[in-house]
């Protein structure tokens, strides 16, 4: 049983999507590539980790102040399928490096064993740190989804601690208006004329693809199909690199980044309504998390 669950899961979102990645490149200006709300649902490995590592002991804490052992456990790492962008976006210098980060994710991915694994079916040690039922709140989010946790669980303990107590209602509430402007924008005609720009590109290439997710999608098929054979994989990762290097050139010739940044920004401000307090709010919190998990200054 895996005994560890970021308060994120462990709220349960229900049909929530996660906003992508930050990368510099294209047309538009130097800077992070388009992505709702200036991704502030997103964080790099770096920031990923360093923010699980102190969830993580603050959790141990909770659980000592219980009269429970708890083993902090590593984060998993190599996964750069969380860093694509939530629009297909990519830059040409990230197609050179890697691909689309497909098999450099299958390659390297690392799961780290469970710690607590000895503990996890004790049902006390899974009341403190998971929480009761009898404690449980439901958060009501745009479009009649919800999330809930157990307000008694060290987990939740934690995340406040680190976050702030009004973090994840407004993660989870971003997670959902950031897929709301994605769909929005990809409804754009001002989009589509792009896409379609991108795929007369590809298909003058000799890569014929009808949407920005179908090369990606050609490669995960193609990594199923010949992922346990090394010699297969090594030629996939040749493919993978020559396919989305011309992605990404025909994106740039379609001017597809500088088109999301101006739709974007117009369905944004429809989407955020009057949330923008709650967004000036969930970048103040986001900041501090940052910052408290931030080596002091002067260390390497």
């Amino acid at each position: 049983m895996k005994t560890r669950i970021s308060l994120a899961l462990a709220v349960v979102l229900l049909g929530i999507g996660a906003a992508g990645c930050s990368s510099s490149g294209g047309t538009t200006p130097p800077g992070p590539q388009p992505r709702p709300f200036g991704g502030v649902t997103h964080y790099d490995e770096q920031q990923r980790v360093a923010l699980h590592n102190a969830e993580e002991n603050l959790v141990a804490g909770c659980m000592r102040g219980r009269g429970f052992d708890y083993r902090p456990q590593a984060l998993a790492t190599g996964d750069h399928r969380l860093d694509t962008n939530p629009y297909g976006l990519l830059t040409t210098a990230q197609a050179a490096n890697d691909g689309f980060g497909v098999i450099s994710t299958a390659l390297n991915l690392k799961k780290p064993a469970d710690p607590n694994q000895a503990q996890a079916t004790a049902e006390p040690w899974k009341a403190a740190l998971l929480g009761t039922e009898a404690h449980r709140v439901t958060v009501d989010l745009p479009d009649g989804q919800q999330f809930f946790y157990n307000s008694d669980s060290c987990l939740t303990q934690a995340g406040d601690a680190l976050y702030g107590p009004d973090y994840y209602r407004l993660f989870n509430r971003f997670q959902v208006l950031s897929s709301k402007v994605v769909t929005g924008v990809q409804a754009d005609a001002r989009f589509t004329s792009a896409e379609n720009r991108w795929h007369d590109c590809m298909a003058a290439a000799g890569e014929p693809a009808g949407h920005l997710a179908d090369p990606v999608a050609s490669i995960d098929q193609r990594l199923k199909q010949d992922g346990s054979d090394p010699t297969k994989t090594h030629d996939l990762i040749g493919r993978e690199l020559s396919l989305a290097k011309t992605s990404a050139h025909c994106q740039e010739k379609a001017d597809l980044a500088g088109t999301v940044t101006q739709v974007q920004s117009d369905v944004e401000k429809t989407v955020l309504g009057t949330d923008q307090p709650l967004f000036d709010q969930l970048r103040t919190l986001r900041q501090q998390a940052l910052t408290r998990t931030a080596p002091p200054t002067g260390t390497p």
